[in-house]
């Protein structure tokens, strides 16, 4: 009697510590976090940083040296397509246009001068002609005259090329009158104003590129150039879909796609490597955007639709295959051979092995390597998408 009462404390305890396992769980179980197989869209990317541009700008600069007279407009302004920006100090070029119209009249009137003189010999030499015929003239003078009239021609065409290069000397005075007077290129934005009234503008030679002055762009289209390291370069294909952080807003991508590949490598800053610039239109947005914010993009080389996914911390590796371990209904897990297709930053493609749905382990990364196939684990909360 006594040894069936001991047996029946025994089953009891036992029936009581399953209770309590049921209950309160193992304690003795590492606690994992939890992600369920999503059915969606995952692209692979490259990554890429760089600095946005208007996609249409004018950057004006001085062709003449002169003082700034008036500056009419402000940066941020609106512009239309011709309207005057500003004006240098115009002295010294109206001047120089009245000394070449000056210069130019006093020619017309040496031309005049040396055309009246040519009739003038040609009539004396028309007589001195019908005098030596008849013989009442002598020789000399009449070849005299003849070498007159000759001389007086070739002076007529002197003084005509002389004109030629008075009018010439006069549109270069002109224009650079016109020139000191700066109109807008185009309608847009007055993306930035780099000169004040009474600044001395430096006009751009071969070797100098001249005062900048200000920049007209096109705000309704904006570009992301980008550096992409030459290790890259090959995935890269126009038309890609892109994804633009701007530094503005780092948790809100643009959209856009790639429309030009540099074909020439440049140095990076600061380090060794070679990069192509790649140039993204920016698709329109309701957003502020400015000129020059840096940016990082990720460009997209592949993307498998609606497909299966999971985050990249999920999958792990065992010599040339991959597996997952599938959490059960009684909160063990089960080592479940993979299949993978392409990644993103935090993302894994899955094309068999789990099903939509599906219960996965995905970390912490300690606990999650020492998992054996049957083991308990407790669930926490999850983390976010591609946080351990």
């Amino acid at each position: 009697m006594k040894k069936a009462i001991i047996i029946g404390l025994a089953v009891t305890a036992f029936v009581a510590l399953l209770i309590s396992k049921q209950v309160t769980g193992n304690k003795d179980a590492p606690e994992m976090h939890i992600a369920e197989v999503e059915q969606g869209n995952i692209a692979d990317s490259i990554l890429a940083s760089g600095n946005l541009v208007f996609n249409t700008q004018v950057q004006l600069r001085s062709e003449v040296t002169g003082r700034v007279a008036k500056v009419f407009v402000e940066e941020g302004e609106s512009v239309t397509e011709g309207d005057i920006l500003m004006r240098l100090d115009t002295t010294a070029f109206e001047s120089e246009v009245a000394r070449n119209k000056a210069v130019l009249r006093a020619t017309e009137i040496d031309i005049k001068h040396s055309e009246t003189r040519l009739k003038n010999i040609e009539r004396q030499l028309s007589r001195q002609k019908e005098l030596y015929e008849v013989g009442l003239a002598g020789q000399e003078v009449y070849e005299n005259l003849q070498n007159a009239r000759d001389l007086a021609k070739i002076d007529i065409e002197a003084k005509r090329e002389a004109y030629n290069q008075a009018q010439a000397s006069l549109l270069i005075a002109e224009d650079r009158l016109n020139k000191s007077v700066f109109r807008a290129p185009m309608s847009g934005l007055l993306a930035s104003v780099n000169i004040k009234e009474g600044e001395t503008v430096i006009a751009g030679t071969t070797n100098i590129i001249g005062s900048d002055l200000m920049l007209v762009a096109d705000p309704s289209a904006i570009l992301a150039e980008l550096r992409v390291d030459e290790t890259d370069i090959a995935g890269i294909k126009l038309d890609q879909h892109a994804d633009i952080y701007a530094a503005a807003y780092p948790n809100q991508p643009f959209t856009g796609k790639v429309i030009n590949i540099g074909t020439s490598a440049k140095n990076q800053a600061g380090s060794q490597g070679l990069s192509f610039k790649v140039k993204v239109l920016l698709d329109a947005t309701d957003r502020q955007l400015y000129a020059g914010m840096s940016c990082r993009a990720e460009i997209a080389t592949s993307i498998a639709e609606n497909g299966l996914k999971l985050p990249i911390e999920a999958i792990q590796k065992e010599d040339d295959s991959y597996f997952v371990w599938k959490l059960n209904a009684d909160n063990t897990v089960t080592k479940t051979a993979v299949t993978v297709g392409i990644s993103s930053d935090i993302e894994q493609a899955l094309t068999s092995g789990v099903a939509k749905g599906d219960r996965i382990v995905i970390g912490p990364a300690r606990p999650l390597s020492s998992l054996k196939e049957g083991d308990t684990v407790a669930v926490k909360n999850s983390p976010e998408k591609g946080v351990n």
